[in-house]
């Protein structure tokens, strides 16, 4: 089963001018943020038209059957991606150890892939399946939100296949630091890090939002609750997290992945708002 993202599909106004004195943001004498909450925007408008469930993935289909050496060209394309560390997968075309190659996932968006064989002048056997990652279309913190923090916590990896557990918390913004909390009674805060799919802005009335970057559009503000699928490994020796957790004064990390508010959610699945039903069936004790 391939893995598909919940992703909003509204764009954002891009001509939206940002009003900065109507939302709650403080901030300190070097210019950090702190948004500790915040009210959910219109999400019903936001989402109105939009699809619930998009694939994650590009995908291009063979073209001509398995050639003689089908085994060793799918060995040879598979070894490539690895060593620039782009593979997320592959399916094999049988059980057997003689099963050949017939489908590659990469973390490469398709446009990447093209420019890489490109350019060392190779051919793309057709009898292979290949899917690829959606391009970001949105830059992780956008020049309108860019002063307001002082690093921006996300892998430069794009997201494969991961791990669907719901997780869920409070994310926010303090001093230029991004913090969750998690829902459970006494959660520890802990600094936030994201998978590379969300950047962040500032909406039109001043308030600091992440965005989804594959679409360009709002995922959450900063300040609400919101869910994630998780859980997400976050490799505390990578330079990026050793100076971020430096920056902002060295506390716990957690991956929160490409998370979504909760409200924005229940616009979508309004069934969920509700409280499952706490009492067994009948006949249960």
């Amino acid at each position: 089963m391939r893995y598909l993202m919940l992703l909003p599909t509204l764009v954002l106004a891009a001509c939206s001018a940002v009003n900065e004195d109507a939302s709650n943001v403080q901030k300190n004498d070097r210019g950090y943020a702190t948004q500790l909450d915040a009210p959910s925007p219109d999400y019903a408008r936001l989402i109105s038209n939009a699809q619930k469930i998009e694939s994650a993935e590009i995908l291009r289909d063979p073209t001509a059957p398995p050639p003689a050496n089908a085994r060793e060209l799918g060995e040879l394309w598979l070894t490539r991606l690895e060593e620039r560390g782009a593979v997320m997968g592959h399916g094999l075309d049988g059980k057997g150890p003689e099963s050949a190659i017939q489908s590659i996932d990469t973390l490469l968006t398709a446009e990447d892939f093209d420019a890489w064989v490109a350019e060392n002048d190779w051919s793309v056997p057709p009898h292979l399946r290949w899917s690829f990652r959606l391009p970001l279309i949105a830059p992780q913190v956008s020049e309108s939100a860019l002063g307001g923090v002082r690093l921006w916590p996300a892998s430069q990896m794009r997201t494969g296949w991961q791990l669907e557990a719901a997780f869920g918390g409070k994310i926010y913004l303090r001093e230029g630091c991004i913090f969750m909390q998690g829902q459970q009674e006494n959660a520890s805060e802990k600094l936030a890090w994201f998978h590379a799919e969300t950047g962040l802005d500032l909406d039109a009335e001043g308030y600091y939002v992440l965005i989804n970057r594959t679409t360009g559009q709002i995922a959450a503000r900063l300040g609400e609750k919101m869910t994630w699928a998780g859980p997400n490994a976050v490799d505390v020796n990578d330079p990026a997290v050793v100076a971020y957790r430096e920056a902002c004064g060295g506390h716990e990390i957690e991956g929160v992945g490409n998370p979504e508010a909760n409200e924005r959610i229940y616009q979508s699945y309004p069934q969920l708002r509700q409280s499952p039903d706490a009492l067994p069936p009948p006949g249960i004790e």
